[in-house]
């Protein structure tokens, strides 16, 4: 397989995810389904962090940051972006090698996010 051909199948199976991520959370499903994800993530971040893995910290804001992109509607009000905009900081942090900085932002995001779930969810 040529390095021409791997690329378009990457950027294939990457399109395809994102095509279906979206469509997931246009309803209520799909929406609690990326807030679940999300907070897993910031969670699995939160703990990279405090264990000094500022690779994994990085990796999974990343992919709570996704999940973020992935939600529509309620949840996406001011708290939840105050939430990501301390996330992406955190992100910064853990670049910087402050882990412990870093562990303390994201867990003062992951009570946001999990009012903000528990609001979504009635």
């Amino acid at each position: 397989m040529t390095i021409n051909t791997m690329s378009k199948v990457l950027a294939t199976t990457v399109l395809a995810g994102f095509t279906f991520g979206a469509v997931a959370a246009e309803n209520a499903a799909g929406v609690a389904e990326h807030l679940s994800m999300l907070i897993e993530s910031t969670k699995a971040a939160q703990t990279a962090a405090a264990a000094g893995d500022k690779d994994g910290c990085q990796s999974n804001i990343k992919q709570a940051i996704q999940h973020y992109k992935e939600l529509t509607g309620a949840p996406n009000g001011k708290p939840m972006q105050d939430a990501v905009k301390k996330m992406k900081e955190a992100k910064d942090e853990c670049a910087a090698g402050n882990t412990a900085d870093a562990a303390t932002k994201l867990g003062e995001v992951v009570p946001v996010q999990i009012s903000i779930q528990a609001a979504n969810s009635k």
